[in-house]
């Protein structure tokens, strides 16, 4: 057991510095095409100098909006109901069940750290630059401050709480990989359709189980952290719609054949 502990936070700490490295090397990239011209500053600029003031008309609109509170309402109830009768019961059931493979959980953990989310937002923020593909540089900023604003709320519920998970470290609920991972897949989900968000809906519930198989969550840790992410990403992304000569651009999907795609859309 101590050597998989072991292990673990090893692969973390790598991890961790690997996201690390990956954001450096792409704010010096930018830097250094910028100073090329092949990067204009006034585009990175105007696309982040509003994002403290979205950031805070968008946490006004998560509790306004009564369906966002609705959801964590709900959210929120069964978190407190698995956390009075259901939490240890779970808990209990995955000390001596493993369904994956430590590596497999390893993989799955990675891939729900919210760092590999801010590390993807990015690169395709800065592909959009360098390809001058709009939609895509619209789609990531609004990728990167729903992110953003999911760690923050996360973060402050997780220093308010302050409880501990069933290994025994501490600031558990919410779930801040849970959060973060169902944030991508509304994001995803709201600007592409199905085609990307039910297999990153289906990586969420992966996510979920692993912190729960592994210890590192509750069963109400993932529940409300599930709750934050899915209104987050909602809110975010249903404001954000890019456009392309004044026609949103949406998901398209047609039940009938399968076939899906985006299409162009203008309200006159």
């Amino acid at each position: 057991m101590a050597v998989e502990l072991s292990r673990k936070a090893g692969m973390s700490q790598v991890w961790g510095w690997g996201c690390l490295v990956l954001w450096w090397s792409g704010l010096l990239l930018i830097l250094g095409l910028g100073g090329c011209g092949k990067v204009s500053f006034d585009t990175v600029k105007e696309d982040f100098r509003h994002m403290p003031s979205d950031l805070w008309q968008d946490s006004k609109d998560l509790v306004t909006d009564p369906v966002n509170g609705a959801i964590l309402l709900a959210g929120g109830g069964a978190s407190g109901y698995y956390s009075c009768k259901e939490d240890n019961r779970v808990a209990h059931h995955f000390e001596g069940h493993h369904t994956f493979s430590r590596d497999f959980t390893i993989g799955v953990g990675a891939g729900g750290n919210p760092g590999t989310h801010f590390a993807l937002a990015g690169s395709a923020y800065l592909y959009g630059l360098l390809a001058e593909d709009d939609e895509t540089r619209a789609v990531s900023r609004s990728t990167i401050e729903a992110l953003a604003l999911t760690g923050l709320l996360t973060t402050g519920l997780k220093l308010i709480a302050n409880n501990h998970s069933p290994n025994g470290e501490s600031l558990a609920w919410p779930s801040g990989h849970t959060s973060s991972t169902v944030t991508l897949a509304t994001v995803m989900n709201e600007y592409y359709g199905p085609l990307a968000g039910v297999p990153l809906y289906g990586l969420s519930g992966l996510v979920m189980y692993e912190r729960m198989e592994t210890g590192e969550h509750w069963a109400s840790d993932v529940i409300f952290g599930a709750a934050i992410g899915y209104t987050v990403g909602k809110t975010v992304a249903s404001k954000r719609k890019p456009e392309i000569f004044g026609m949103e651009v949406m998901p398209y999907f047609n039940p009938e054949s399968g076939s899906s795609g985006i299409v162009l859309a203008k309200k006159f």
